[in-house]
């Protein structure tokens, strides 16, 4: 009990500080929550913390692995996903020949349009392969790291189609492409409320109740089927589409350069640590070290359009993954870590990490972007150069018993990750808090458990960890709590996979 008291106390100093860098990575610690500041972290002392080496005594250890990992959240994924499944033709140049139909896809469209804008979900990409080697006080290695994003630019604004007529389209527009089918009863999509609340609104233009009643039952019979829930479409029908008819502005739909910004950047740190250590007797001992490093990075960006596309064709969330590294640019820095560790009587070690202090920065690529909303011109835009800024990690760990280590780790700076937030307006940010346990009762068995939460961002829940080392296979593992939908699919909000092989002798 008061080792674990000294411990929450220590935790308990922890204060955020504001920076900027990519996320901090957790090679080799994913299944204890992250938490790798404060462990000996044999071979991969020079990447979590080099003040580790001043208490490296094997001669040699070897670590090599690989892992992958996604995240994403509700908003751009599914919506992108619906998008693909709609017929731009009929919002292009709307006709009330077209029926029922062109409504359904000029609804669809505007409803997953403003959604977008409204919710602006994202999705992250990642990868790591660590390769770490240690022998007593120095450890070196090559470290491989893949940052991505994928995140939306919703043009909320040139959303109305071309009537046949070449005039704006109106309400009446929309209820000359219903009228001819009678629709009796509701298809159950909206509520009654909701229904009355359209045929109102439908109704200070027609001026008809039948008619009214008959456009808002042809919009739900049209929606059922979307995927798109209720209250989304109702809120954008109410909030979006119906003032832009009654308006009577210009017909811009295809001017319409809703997009997505891809940005990521793949580099790999070939550093050299040194620990050294000070012994203070029964006060324990104090290890610094100093890491210093070779970065090569390669930094990507670009913009897809997702409608108004050059060559006509939809696109899907998937495509979207697959783009993400088709425009580059690479570059060569330097980066220094500085570290230190404490330990205590062999049951205690609290550790101090900086990493990136000098702040390395890599070029990214020119891109090309829409010229005055212009879908068909575009003009050459400089990406946004990657700085590595200098983030900042403290953790403790405790061996409570020969068998047991308890670990937790929390990111003292708040992170801005690869996300392109200058462009979309707003960015990610990554601040992990988290915690594990391992049980080791053998040499060649471990079990391990754990937790982290992005403290930075509320709408990504808690991400649950676990492993286990057998001989020399390590397999580690998380995901996350809550979900969010992809290609029709609920999936963990994050999910990760590490397996590795290490050593020591």
């Amino acid at each position: 009990m008061r080792r674990a008291k000294i411990a929450a106390a220590l935790l308990c100093l922890s204060l955020p500080v504001t920076a900027q860098a990519t996320e901090f990575q957790t090679p080799g610690a994913v299944g204890m929550g992250g938490a790798g500041v404060a462990r000996n972290n044999g071979a991969l002392t020079a990447y979590w913390n080099p003040a580790g080496g001043a208490f490296n005594e094997t001669p040699f250890a070897m670590y090599a692995g690989a892992g992958v990992g996604a995240r994403g959240s509700d908003g751009l994924a599914e919506n992108i996903d619906r998008l693909s499944d709609v017929n731009f033709d009929n919002v292009k140049n709307f006709s009330s020949n077209n029926g029922p139909t062109a409504v359904g896809d000029m609804v669809k469209t505007i409803t997953v349009l403003d959604d977008i804008g409204k919710r602006n979900g994202n999705i992250a990409l990642n990868g790591q392969v660590p390769i770490g080697f240690a022998i007593k006080h120095v450890s070196f290695g090559v470290y491989g790291n893949f940052e991505g994003y994928i995140q939306p630019k919703a043009d909320i604004l040139n959303i109305l189609p071309t009537s046949t007529s070449s005039t704006p389209v109106s309400v009446t527009d929309l209820y000359d492409a219903v009228k001819n089918q009678t629709y009796t009863t509701p298809s159950g999509y909206f509520s009654t409320e909701q229904l009355a609340g359209l045929a109102a609104k439908f109704n200070a233009t027609l001026n008809d109740p039948f008619k009214s009643q008959q456009l808002a039952y042809a919009i739900d019979e049209q929606l059922k089927s979307s995927g798109i829930p209720a209250s989304t479409s109702y809120d954008s029908l109410t909030t979006t589409l119906i003032p832009a008819l009654e308006k009577d502005g210009a017909n811009t739909f295809n001017k319409n350069t809703t997009s997505a910004m891809t940005k990521a950047i793949m580099y790999y740190e070939v550093p050299l640590s040194y620990g050294h250590p000070f012994d203070f007797g029964k006060f324990g001992k104090l290890g610094v070290g100093a890491t210093a490093k070779i970065i090569s990075g390669t930094v990507y960006q670009n913009q897809v359009l997702l409608v108004n596309r050059p060559g006509g064709e939809n696109i899907s969330s998937s495509d979207l993954v697959d783009d993400i590294t088709k425009n580059s640019k690479s570059s060569v820095n330097f980066g220094i870590d500085l570290g230190a560790l404490y330990k205590y009587d062999n049951w205690l070690s609290v550790g101090l990490v900086a990493k990136n202090l000098n702040s390395p920065t890599f070029d990214a690529p020119d891109y090309d972007v829409p010229v005055d909303n212009d879908p068909t011109r575009t003009t050459i835009m400089h990406g946004e150069d990657v700085k590595l800024k200098p983030q900042v990690r403290f953790g403790v760990a405790i061996d409570p018993y020969s068998w047991l280590t308890l670990a937790s780790d929390l990111d003292l700076t708040n992170n801005d990750t690869v996300a392109p937030g200058t462009v979309v307006g707003s960015s990610v940010r990554s601040r992990n808090f988290g915690a594990g346990v391992e049980v080791h009762p053998y040499s060649w068995l471990r079990i391990r458990g754990g937790a982290y939460k992005n403290l930075a961002e509320s709408n990504i829940g808690m991400v649950l960890t676990g492993g286990f080392s057998l001989f020399v296979l390590d397999v580690d593992g998380a995901f996350a709590t809550d979900t969010f939908k992809i290609g029709g699919s609920d999936i963990p909000q994050e999910a990760k996979v590490q397996v590795a092989m290490s050593f020591t002798f």
